[in-house]
């Protein structure tokens, strides 16, 4: 037992090392994000401020003490900080020459808290997450029509695993220093922080977020991460986690879309693979991420798309995409299975479809309004 638990912990130290890795080697590719990085540290941040201060010092006192003009005074304090030693700039009584060995001793002090405190910040490993932060900011930034996960539990991590497999850009929030490392060395984009907080939330890009998968294990957090969530963005998909049966009823009326239940969830897996095995083998394996060729899609159709206000007869999508449409949701929440040839597309229909990734292209675009289409591929 003790010898597994060592080789998960080294396993884990690995894949952390090895996302730190890559990190500072795409980072390193931009000296400037690295400067950048390194001035902006705590630690770096002390020591430009007592250079600030010390170059302060010294051009005041050989101005106001010897009357020298500020050029003057600026430059004899460079060359004294720097140790260039080109020379007085101008004559220096005894007392000129006791205040430069004191502007001597104080650079040299300054010059070694420097040296300690960079090698500090970069040992210490500061210095990279400096750079893993910066990123992370820059990488967020970018994001547009993600998902927000909250909580790098073993559900989180399941969700996580799932839309990184599909290639959904999704980022976590997570307030467990330890699990951001974690997730960190997994590859993932992780924001340290308290989701239901609003100011995180909005750093997360809720704005401009697709949806949002409330994954804790507390229920009452879920309840205040959907209240954060749904004030900010009335229109996010949300979907919450319940550990308690009687927790369902308050996500939904705290503005949660859909509520899972993991146990529940289970349960009923269970009793399906019990009952009909090959079934739940099948609609596993024709998951978008599966290992059959082909795999089930939900698409909804726009309006001013080329299949909208159309029945499926004149459609023809068996004929057109050679996708096989197995159900319909309509927006009135009707759901029709094995629809009719004079079934009518409605705008803001969603279709359940299979087929290959191509068929599945084809029938999207088809479902496309195709100006916003032309303008999304010209962009």
């Amino acid at each position: 037992m003790i010898h597994k638990r060592v080789q998960r912990w080294l396993a884990q130290r690995v894949r952390a090392l090895t996302g730190q890795v890559q990190t500072l080697w795409g980072a390193s590719r931009e000296p400037l994000a690295l400067f950048r990085a390194f001035l902006t540290g705590v630690q770096m941040r002390g020591v430009l401020l007592a250079i600030t201060a010390v170059i302060i010092f010294g051009t005041l006192g050989y101005t106001l003490l010897w009357g020298w003009p500020l050029v003057d005074a600026l430059f004899m304090t460079m060359i004294t900080v720097t140790t260039v030693g080109f020379g007085e700039t101008r004559a220096l009584d005894a007392g000129g020459r006791l205040f430069t060995m004191l502007l001597i001793g104080l650079s040299v002090t300054v010059v070694a808290y420097g040296v300690s405190s960079s090698v500090e910040f970069i040992a210490s490993g500061a210095f990279f997450r400096e750079v893993v932060a910066k990123r992370q900011q820059e990488m967020i930034a970018q994001m547009d029509q993600h998902f927000i996960v909250t909580g790098l539990g073993r559900v989180g991590q399941e969700v996580a695993r799932a839309l990184n497999s599909e290639g959904i850009p999704f980022i976590i929030v997570e307030p467990d220093p330890a699990a951001v490392e974690a997730g960190h060395g997994l590859g993932y984009s992780l924001l340290h922080g308290n989701a239901t907080e609003d100011a995180v939330l909005e750093q997360a890009g809720i704005a401009r977020a697709r949806g949002l998968i409330c994954a804790t294990g507390d229920d009452a957090t879920n309840v205040y991460i959907v209240l954060t969530a749904r004030g900010l963005n009335p229109d996010l998909l949300i979907i919450a986690r319940a550990s308690n049966l009687g927790s369902e009823n308050k996500l939904l009326r705290a503005g949660a879309d859909r509520v899972i239940s993991p146990y529940t969830l289970s349960g009923k897996r269970m009793a399906n693979l019990a009952l009909r095995p090959f079934v739940v083998d099948f609609l596993d394996m024709t998951g978008t991420a599966g290992k059959l060729e082909k795999a089930l899609e939900e698409i909804v159709i726009e309006e001013g798309s080329l299949i909208s206000n159309r029945t499926l007869g004149e459609v023809n999508l068996r004929q057109r995409a050679g996708a096989l449409i197995l159900g319909l949701y309509r927006v009135d929440g009707e759901v029709l299975t094995s629809p009719s040839a004079d079934t009518l597309l409605e705008p803001g229909t969603r279709m359940i479809v299979l087929g290959t990734r191509d068929e599945l292209n084809v029938t999207e675009a088809l479902a496309r309004n195709f100006i916003r289409l032309s303008v999304e591929n010209e962009a």
